[in-house]
């Protein structure tokens, strides 16, 4: 790139631009920006929705371990029930 200016930038005047453009920036930043209480609701706000996610994980895994659970004696109270059919039935026939 070509350069523009004949006579450079004194250090002053070179950290008195930099100064300004910061400056700038941090003004348009800051009004374009959330305001402090506002982005700590959010925060809040997040913190209170990741919490109630991890409960809800918690609770549907807990009701899975449950059901499976329920399942298994079920399934085993099932065998029980038609093993004692059986062995009635064939007690009944086998008098």
């Amino acid at each position: 790139m070509e350069e523009r200016r004949k006579t450079p930038l004194s250090d002053e005047q070179h950290q008195a631009l930099v100064d300004a453009i910061l400056a700038a920036i941090r003004s348009e930043f800051a009004a374009s920006a959330v305001p402090l209480e506002m982005h700590k609701q959010h925060h809040d706000y997040l913190e209170m929705v990741l919490l109630d996610r991890q409960r809800r994980l918690e609770r549907n895994e807990k009701i899975k371990v449950s059901v499976l659970g329920w399942f298994v004696i079920t399934v085993l109270g099932g065998i029980g029930t038609l093993a004692y059919q059986l062995f009635v039935t064939l007690k009944e026939h086998w008098k």
